[in-house]
This record gives C-alpha cells, sequence and structure tokens, in this order.
C-alpha cells in the first residue's frame, strides 16, 4: 500500500552540502550525491538549508566553506579528496578553519592495505591522502583511498566525504549517521512527510484554497511543489515516534482532501497514468485511444505500465482524414464531435472505454495555441473537458496528454458513483 510517507526535513537544525568538482559546473556529470544526502539527512532530523556546487579551485572552495559556516550547523562537502592536483578539499578545509594540515600514519598504513588488497602497487601520490586538517577527526575508507575527516570550527562542524556515490553510501550508514546522531541528540527524532499529489488546479488555485495550512515553521508543516504534470502537497512532521507523526499528519491531510475533494488523484510516487490504470483494472475495463495534437502522449504514459488495459491508440491529425474517418463532410471540433469519436473508437475496436483528445495547433504570432477537448465514453455513461492554451509544442502536448487521463480518471470515479 502506498501511504505516501517519506523523509522529510525539519527546520530546527540546519545543513549545507556543498559539491565539489568542476566537472558538475560543466554539467559533464549529475550530482547525484546531494539528492542522496538531503534524504538521509531528513531520516535523522536535519534539514538542508543550502545546496553549493563549487569547482576545483582553492580559492572558490575556501569561499563555500566559509559561507556555509555562517548559516549552517552542519557543512558537508563531497569530492575533492583524490590524490591528484587538483583535490584541493583538505586544504580548502585546513584554511577555513585557519589549522594546518597534518601527516597521519594511521590513515597511510589503512590506504597501503586498501592497494594490497586490490593487487596494485600504491603510486606515490596518493600519500596526500594521509593528510588532514590539524584537530580533525578522521575515519577509515574501507572501499576507497580517501579517509574522511571532521573538524570542527565555533562549534560548527564539516563533514568532507569523497564524491564517489559508492563509497559514501557505504560510509553514510556505518560512520556519518552514528557520529552526527551523537553530536545533535538526534537518537529519538523522527521527521516524516506525506505526499499529496493534485491534478486539474494551477499552484496559485491550490495555494489559494490551502494558503492559511502553509505556515511557516509549523508542525506538521505543509509545502508546495509544482512541475507541468501535478502539484505536490508535502506535509512534514517531526516526532519522537511513527505514531505521534501519524497522529500530527493526517488530520492535516484530512482537511486538505475536504478542500481539494477530486483534485487529489494520488499519494507518495504515484503518477497520473497508474491511478487511471488502477481504476481500469479494478473495473475490468479495456481502453481505445485517440489522440490529434497530443501525438500519442496518453497513450505512451499507459503503454509504459506493465499493465495492458489499452487495445488500441491512434494518432490522427489531419483534419480531413478525421472528418473522414468520423464520417462527416466537415470536422468542427467541439465536445458533442468529440464524445461521437470517443464511442466510435472504442465500439470499432471493442473496447470498454473510448478516450479522445481532439483539437488544432494554430501558430499565432510567437506562441502556438489550442483549442482542446477531451472526452471519455463509456458504458452508458461519459466525461467531456474542453480547454484553451497556448505555449511551445512539447508542452502543449504533455498538458493534453494529462487532461486527457484526468478526464478518464474523473469519469471513471463518476461511473463508481452512480
Amino acid at each position: 500500500m502506498n501511504t505516501g510517507l517519506e523523509a522529510g526535513r525539519p527546520e530546527s537544525l540546519r545543513c549545507e552540502i556543498i559539491t565539489i568538482g568542476s566537472e558538475l559546473l560543466l554539467g559533464q556529470i549529475v550530482d547525484t550525491n546531494t539528492v542522496y544526502l538531503a534524504k538521509e539527512l531528513g531520516r535523522i532530523g536535519l534539514a538542508v538549508g543550502f545546496r553549493t556546487a563549487v569547482g576545483d579551485r582553492l580559492e572558490d572552495i575556501e569561499l563555500a566553506i566559509r559561507q556555509a559556516l555562517t548559516r549552517s550547523d552542519l557543512v558537508i562537502t563531497t569530492g575533492g579528496l583524490g590524490p591528484t592536483e587538483d583535490d584541493l578539499t583538505r586544504q580548502a578545509v585546513a584554511q577555513a578553519a585557519g589549522v594546518e594540515l597534518v601527516y597521519n600514519q594511521d590513515l597511510m598504513n589503512d590506504i597501503e592495505v586498501f592497494f594490497q588488497r586490490i593487487g596494485y602497487r600504491m603510486p606515490e601520490n596518493n600519500r596526500r591522502q594521509a593528510y588532514v586538517p590539524a584537530g580533525s577527526t578522521p575515519f577509515p575508507n574501507p572501499v576507497g583511498t580517501a579517509p574522511i575527516f571532521v573538524l570542527e570550527k565555533d562549534h560548527r562542524p564539516i563533514i568532507s566525504l569523497p564524491g564517489v556515490p559508492r563509497e559514501i553510501k557505504h560510509l553514510w550508514p556505518s560512520a556519518v549517521v552514528p557520529w552526527i546522531k551523537a553530536r545533535f541528540g538526534l537518537q529519538d527524532q523522527m521527521i516524516t512527510y506525506r505526499v499529496l499529489r493534485v491534478v486539474g488546479l494551477g499552484e496559485s488555485a491550490v495555494d489559494k484554497v490551502i494558503g492559511d495550512l502553509m505556515k511557516e515553521g509549523s508542525n506538521p508543516e505543509v509545502g508546495l511543489l509544482a512541475s507541468l504534470g501535478d502539484i505536490k502537497i508535502r506535509i512534514t512532521a517531526n516526532a519522537d515516534n511513527a505514531e505521534a507523526v501519524q497522529a500530527l499528519i493526517d488530520p492535516v491531510e484530512t482537511e486538505i482532501r475536504s478542500r481539494l475533494k477530486e483534485n487529489i488523484y494520488g499519494v507518495g510516487d504515484e503518477t497520473l497514468e497508474e491511478v487511471v490504470d488502477g481504476l481500469l483494472r479494478e473495473r475490468g475495463l479495456t481502453l481505445a485511444v485517440l489522440e490529434t495534437f497530443s501525438g500519442g502522449a496518453a497513450a505512451t504514459k499507459l503503454w509504459q505500465l506493465p499493465s495492458r488495459r489499452v487495445v488500441t491508440s491512434l494518432v490522427i491529425q489531419d483534419k480531413g482524414r478525421l472528418a473522414e474517418w468520423l464520417g462527416q463532410a466537415d470536422l468542427k471540433s467541439g465536445p458533442a464531435v468529440t464524445r461521437a469519436m470517443a464511442e466510435k473508437i472504442r465500439d470499432i475496436y471493442g473496447a470498454s472505454v473510448g478516450l479522445v483528445i481532439l483539437g488544432f495547433i494554430e501558430d499565432k504570432g510567437q506562441i502556438p495555441e489550442v483549442v482542446g477537448n477531451a472526452a471519455v465514453v463509456g458504458q452508458g455513461w461519459e466525461k467531456d473537458f474542453t480547454w484553451r492554451m497556448g505555449g511551445d509544442r512539447p508542452m502543449l502536448q504533455q498538458r493534453a496528454a494529462i487532461i486527457g487521463l484526468n478526464t478518464l480518471r474523473l469519469g471513471l470515479l463518476g461511473q463508481a458513483e452512480s
């Protein structure tokens, strides 16, 4: 069962993540470390207030660390702990804290053992990795050559981790989490959030409906995240145990659902197409789809799922061919025509339900526009929706797919209630 409960972020303690490496700024690699660390920090009661990416320049790294120390309770760096000349994190941390780098023989021994274990002779430049800022607490790295270390500056810890995601995922639960929990007394803290997914309303409309619940610093705290496909409402709560967290979240969710009603289509990671597919499966229904300007975007979303409720999907964008297919001399788009097309494609292919997304993009000035019609016809029930919008063609197609699938969802829900 998808409860929509995930790890979240409190506001009592704030952390900053600094990812180091020019390859990040050049777009050569994707920063997955920040995503992983942000989620894991939330699980133990730390909120990420800032995330910074910086290139391989000593003065830039030092500046990023100094700035982070002025606004965050904990600073975590990733990357720049390798053995090469452009691995400058150790020196930057030391300079930001006003200390020297010192050689640690125990770390050197660990690095040599690592190379012996994998059957390689250690290059001389790996000795650089045995240097850490004076006064720091080092931790060995059994899955790599870069030891990690923790240094406190004005009672604000800096934890420096390697940049290799595999190494971070090993070191985080085994070494870093126990240290952070002990340092900040987080053993009994539990931070959880539940995500409600909304479709059919824009961000400003959702804000107008539930804006009074979105008070910064409250527990639970309500926030919005807008995307092309939907609006995500995040309810974050902080308590000592799962039962207490649930007791905080549940009444807020109930209130939000009472206001947004059928605009809430799912929770957690559920997608609109998954919800639609689930409704079709529950009712034992099949679907035939005809699309025009959306170019098959709605059917593609459903085809990508493991279930196969779609018996056929067509894309016909030419007005003359559509008129011929429907048996009309001239095609005039509108709700009645769209419903007639949905009924026809349902009957032709022996499906339980027909879905049609009809419209013709017009290039007016620099912004294409369309009047769209979506219609769903089942056995003894139907649902349709008409809208006008402008934007680039990919956006128009994706929005049409979402509107079409949501029209189908609402039609299926209405059928169940009748």
